[in-house]
């Protein structure tokens, strides 16, 4: 009778057992992140290959409007980080050590075309002596200022600006 009591307990333990095997507590751990979202990746387009012609015209354009303020090697005016006492802007360099590359292709031929006057009405903390191009260079002569310019930044500068300029068209 021993014996049949211990195995009935014994079983009964087992069937325990068997029946808590699906109802474990999961060890602790960092529960799994959900599923990421869908995320639309686009893809700049190809640096632009530039036109030898637009850069020469570019080139003349440039050395005869620009150059007089930006430098024949478009260095920019001298201390051009530091204000005037009129505390209008120098003139920047727009080589690769400036900031002309800094901004899309839009917004530089529209302060070409504005000069100084796009700063009016905005607290910018000075003003611009930059002339209106607007109404004195047409706008392919302007686009080709550009593209001289950019003919002379390195690869990696001119691929930053084109991403830039791709994205503020988007």
């Amino acid at each position: 009778m021993r014996r049949w009591l211990f195995l009935l307990g014994f079983g009964g333990l087992f069937l325990w057992l068997a029946g808590c095997q699906g109802t474990a507590v999961p060890p602790t751990s960092t529960p799994s992140p959900p599923p990421p979202t869908e995320i639309t990746v686009t893809q700049t387009p190809s640096l632009p290959i530039l036109d030898p012609d637009e850069i020469a015209l570019g080139e003349t354009v440039y050395a005869a409007n620009c150059a007089n303020c930006h430098g024949t090697s478009l260095e920019g005016e001298a201390d051009w980080k530091i204000q005037n006492d009129d505390q209008s802007f120098r003139s920047p360099p727009h080589d690769d050590t400036g900031h002309t590359w800094h901004h899309p292709d839009d917004q530089l031929i529209e302060a070409t075309r504005l000069g100084g006057a796009r700063f009016e009405g905005l607290n910018i903390g000075g003003t611009s002596n930059m002339p209106a191009f607007g109404e004195i260079l047409t706008d392919v002569e302007i686009t080709a200022v550009l593209t001289y310019i950019k003919s002379n930044w390195p690869d990696d500068i001119r691929a930053i600006q084109w991403q830039m300029s791709v994205q503020s068209q988007e």
